[in-house]
């Protein structure tokens, strides 16, 4: 035989075999990629991942035996959390318990104290007195909230309601503080899909609690940086993928380097530390914000006033 022809038998015999070898890791490359995913898929899930049975030895036995090691410290990871959570849920309510039974006792022996015939100079100690003690009550409580909602306590209960009422209960209570300070308060909606006999009326799901919490932090903080004689408006409108609430004033405004840092526990802009407050209601609003999977955001220049704005998912 031609050694020509022996030479190309061979070469094809071996590209056959290079073939066959070729398909048979391509199939071996995608049943791998294949389990893999739904090994990964299981972990998220919190699952097991499956079984690899007479696979010890190969490499997805391995890669399939350390997610197997990953999925019990993960399961383990969060045992310890919900032990956590369980231990700061019992701290929260022992101090909410511990400390109001004081504050209330001493509140009443502030207005024991208030009723009595007392020289002028002390009573103004008394009324300084009892106000510290309100900042403390609210201190307390606004940290209460804080630590319940971070830790999942309370859990965020979203309705298809109206979301002017809420807001209405939110403006209702800043009212006093408002009028004190001679600001104007104004409420618009927009809701151009609405029928007509829903104009006004904003249905869309949201906590409602929790969203007026939300709504009145932003007021209260409005109302105690926007001067004697200013405005506040409050600005609702369904878009298509977002409701949004908007809060603007004509207050002192945010530099555009802190605009981010207001919404961080405890923070208080330096020119306000005369200004009544603890820095954790903005801190509140946002995390309720995301709580209910939407979010806030902050426009402002100094000088120029604030619009704070919750944008709530309309599904």
């Amino acid at each position: 035989m031609d050694w020509s022809v022996i030479t190309a038998i061979c070469a094809a015999a071996a590209a056959a075999v290079m073939g066959w070898r070729l398909r048979r890791l391509k199939k071996d490359v995608w049943e791998f990629a294949d389990s893999l995913e739904q090994n990964l898929d299981a972990v998220i899930r919190g699952q097991e991942p499956e079984e690899i049975q007479g696979m010890d030895d190969s490499l997805l036995g391995k890669v399939n035996e350390k997610l197997h090691r990953v999925n019990h410290i993960l399961e383990k990871k969060d045992q310890e959390t919900q032990q956590n959570k369980e231990q700061i849920k019992e701290l929260i309510s022992d101090i909410s318990h511990q400390t109001k039974t004081p504050l209330a006792n001493q509140k009443i022996y502030l207005e024991i104290l208030k009723s009595r015939q007392l020289p002028r100079d002390i009573m103004e100690i008394v009324d300084k007195l009892d106000h510290q003690t309100d900042k403390l009550d609210f201190l307390f409580k606004s940290m209460v909230k804080m630590s319940r909602l971070e830790t999942g306590v309370i859990q965020i209960r979203k309705e298809n309601e109206d979301l002017t009422e809420t807001i209405g209960r939110a403006v209702s209570a800043i009212v006093p503080a408002a009028e004190a300070k001679e600001i104007r308060l104004s409420v618009s909606v927009e809701n151009h899909s609405a029928p007509a006999e829903s104009k006004g009326k904003l249905i869309t799901p949201h906590d409602g609690k929790w969203t007026e919490e939300a709504v009145y932090n932003l007021l209260d903080n409005s109302v105690k940086y926007t001067e004697k004689g200013g405005s506040i408006e409050i600005f609702m409108a369904k878009r298509e993928i977002f409701t949004e609430i908007h809060v603007r004033d004509t207050g002192k405004g945010i530099a555009l380097e802190r605009q981010a840092q207001i919404f961080t526990r405890f923070y208080r802009e330096p020119e306000v530390h005369g200004q009544e407050g603890v820095g954790i209601g903005l801190y509140l609003a946002r995390k309720i914000a995301e709580l209910q999977d939407g979010y806030i955001q902050v426009r402002s220049k100094p000088g120029k006033g604030s619009d704070f704005c919750i944008y709530l998912p309309n599904h």
